[in-house]
């Protein structure tokens, strides 16, 4: 009888021969002189290796019934019911004839990833998500699973390709070899059968301790034998001491380990947190932009710690008038502690109430009452901010420390918060007005003429082109923000903003955005306009990276998710682009219109024509009637996806509505082969604003025509000039 038995426990599934079905792997039948073997089998306990306490609590227990049955079993020969060794070669042979098909020989990321999920399992070590992401694909060490679904993504693409492999040419393989779902640990199945056998052979684990059994018949032994059943009985027992003995050395490290990793636990520093939106105390629902306000205010400063992750305030509010429990939402944000708190406004008084959790274990660091006169809010939340740093140990190792000891006018304090507010609520023009108040009430206020650059160059791009006194305007006050306070990263952030959008000096952009970053390294809108710039100077790999870390500081965001999409759509990661954008779709299902054509476009570039057209058609719905629509759909069911782009651009340019339509027009030529006709409609979106001309280096659906000698006009027509062709992918 010989047996394929994996390393230890890592592989759940083993293969080999039986000679009868009464044989079991892993057990010993129980069986009188008398009588045939019994249906009752006793598990030979496993090594067990990174189980929890659950699980070895279970061993436990499960070895104390063996021992507690025992003396009502015989004694049986186990070297002679179980021989097994591991056949590493012949799992070696199958892995090398799985790679060399044609399955599998194009598909340069499937074959690393089987190979190495294949060779940790036979080494008796379970493939994690972090190490196939950096080991693998090639990740960086800050590899987020909760932000970067590329393992994800590329475990059911290999599942896909295994199955089709095993459903073709390796219909009649010996071993099958199989990643379940739900993990990355690899399982191996015997397809030789016994000859009363017509499946492949998955030898099941031994029984749950406590689980129903049947009960062994015992027979009348004679006197002439109980000696020699004494024996055997002495024999199993001396066993059972020997397996009790080894499972102690076993579980005893891992015991010991777990209760001093709980004490390691216990004194780590936080490194990562969330502010939960303060509760607002006023009983005035007039005065929730004001905590929601001072939230804001406390997330944008703990964010200039660069030690300490803070969680963006798009994604807190979300909680905001929720009753989850704190380790839900620290878990769903993935950070170590929370604050959470109250505000109370009263005449010219603030009073704040502010408590930090470890959620790790729940217990409470810190907690402190703050009041001061509305004249010394910032005083006042610039101890809120050091106290709260200095409770996670870590955060100001190697930071700076802001010094906010200055008045400031209440009033002006008020229509800042306000300005925010309506800011983070997307009334562009409220925000607009509540800042030129604030600035206007102070002129020495940094944070609102930061602010107010911020919201004008946002009320510019969002209404499609912004007047020339609002463009100067954004860009004087954003440098009137450095100004004020040169160690502001919101102020050089904003400038940047207004860089790429109004002036488009990208180098300006750069090197301002890369100033914002280090000197206010929490904040993801600045990561995401700094991946606007890689993508403008080809470098879309590096932007993919930033947007990463954007989504990391804002996980719950709309804005952050569909922009990582849209930065993997150039980088050429089409399935993990789809995986993001119908994410964003998901959470924010009013704004699918500004996830959809980038849905669309990543669908077509997978050649899923199909949905690439349904997709297309339901961003066009939101501005085109139905009836309209109607000659696309049945151009599409007669001639395909070049018929359907020809009768797109008759519709389309019958009335293009702005410069994007005027490109979109461009990009039809481009798919119908046409590129003559194609140049001249990029250049007048180009010249009418478009903003999607900032994707030209990058964006694939163009790789068809990037080394026609008329690109480079392209280039310098969108200030892309210092681009070189042959850096634009």
């Amino acid at each position: 009888m010989r047996f394929c038995l994996p390393p230890r426990s890592v592989i759940s599934s083993v293969c080999g021969y039986r000679n009868t079905d009464k044989e079991q792997l892993g057990s010993v039948s129980a069986y009188t002189p008398d009588t045939a073997p019994s249906s009752e089998p006793i598990p030979v306990p496993q090594r067990l290796t990174g189980q929890t306490a659950r699980t070895q609590s279970k061993g436990v227990e499960y070895l104390n019934s063996v021992d507690r049955r025992v003396s009502d079993l015989p004694d049986v020969d186990m070297d002679q019911s179980l021989k097994s060794h591991l056949d590493a070669e012949a799992i070696g042979q199958q892995l090398d004839r799985i790679l060399s098909s044609g399955v599998f020989l194009a598909a340069k990321r499937s074959r690393m990833f089987l190979r190495y999920v294949v060779e940790r399992s036979l080494l008796n070590s379970v493939p994690k998500e972090y190490e196939i992401a950096v080991e693998v694909l090639g990740r960086p060490s800050d590899y987020d699973p909760d932000v970067d679904a590329a393992v994800r993504v590329e475990a059911g693409r290999l599942r896909n390709r295994l199955r089709e492999y095993y459903d073709t040419v390796g219909k009649t393989d010996p071993i099958l070899i199989e990643i379940p779902k739900g993990g990355y640990g690899t399982v191996f199945i015997c397809r030789e059968v016994s000859q009363h056998s017509s499946a492949p052979d998955r030898v099941a684990p031994p029984a749950e301790p406590g689980g129903p059994e049947a009960q062994p018949q015992v027979e009348s032994i004679p006197h002439s034998t109980w000696s020699t059943y004494l024996g055997r009985i002495a024999s199993v027992k001396w066993r059972i001491a020997v397996t009790v003995g080894l499972a102690m050395i076993i579980f005893g490290p891992v015991f010991s380990s777990w209760f001093t990793g709980r004490r390691i636990q216990a004194n780590r520093p936080v490194l990562s947190l969330a502010v939960l939106p303060l509760q607002n105390l006023s009983g005035n629902p007039n005065e929730e932009y004001f905590a929601d306000g001072m939230t804001d205010a406390l997330i944008t400063e703990l964010a200039h710690s660069p030690n300490l992750r803070v969680v963006s305030r798009t994604s807190v509010m979300q909680d905001k008038g929720k009753k989850k429990p704190l380790r839900q939402i620290a878990s769903e944000l993935g950070v170590d502690a929370v604050v959470e708190g109250s505000i109370v406004r009263s005449g010219d008084r603030v009073r704040i109430t502010a408590q930090l959790i470890d959620v790790r274990d729940d217990r409470h660091l810190w907690a402190q009452t703050y009041e001061e006169p509305i004249s010394d809010i910032l005083i006042l939340q610039d101890k809120v901010v050091r106290d709260i740093t200095l409770q996670t140990q870590a955060a100001l190792k190697h930071g700076r420390e802001r010094v906010f000891a200055k008045r400031i006018n209440p009033a002006a304090y008020d229509a800042y918060l306000r300005g925010l507010y309506f800011l983070n609520q997307r009334d562009i023009d409220k925000s607009v007005a509540y800042f030129q108040q604030a600035v206007a009430l102070d002129s020495t206020y940094a944070g609102a003429y930061a602010g107010l650059a911020e919201a004008l160059t946002t009320q510019g791009v969002s209404g499609g082109s912004a007047r020339p006194h609002e463009q100067s305007q954004a860009l004087a006050s954003a440098k009137r923000a450095i100004e004020l306070d040169p160690e502001s990263g919101e102020a050089y952030a904003a400038l940047g903003l207004v860089e790429i959008n109004f002036e488009k000096d990208w180098q300006a952009a750069g090197r301002d955005l890369e100033k914002g970053i280090a000197l206010s390294p929490g904040n993801p809108l600045t990561e995401m306009q700094y991946s606007l710039y890689l993508d403008a100077m080809a470098r879309p790999e590096e932007a993919v990276s930033h947007m990463r870390r954007a989504l990391q500081l804002d996980p719950r965001s709309f804005l952050m998710n569909r922009h990582l999409g849209v930065t993997l759509y150039f980088a050429r990661h089409y399935d993990e682009a789809l995986f993001y954008l119908q994410r964003a779709v998901e959470m924010e299902p009013t704004r699918a219109s500004y996830a959809q054509e980038w849905i669309a476009r990543s669908y077509e570039l997978s050649l899923r024509l199909d949905d690439a057209e349904r997709t297309d058609l339901q961003s066009l719905a939101i501005a085109i009637p139905e009836g309209k629509l109607a000659p696309l759909r049945l151009a599409y069911q007669k001639g395909g996806w070049k018929s359907y782009q020809t009768a797109r651009v008759n519709l389309i340019g019958k009335q293009p509505g702005n410069g994007c339509d005027l490109y979109e027009i461009g990009e039809s030529y481009i798919r119908l082969g046409n590129p003559d006709r194609a140049f001249p409609w990029l250049g007048r979106g180009i010249e009418a604003g478009c903003f999607w001309a900032d994707s030209l280096p990058v964006d694939p659906l163009l790789d068809v025509i990037r080394s026609d000698p008329r690109f480079p006009d392209l280039l310098r027509m969108a200030h892309l000039g210092n681009v070189s062709n042959a850096a634009a992918m």
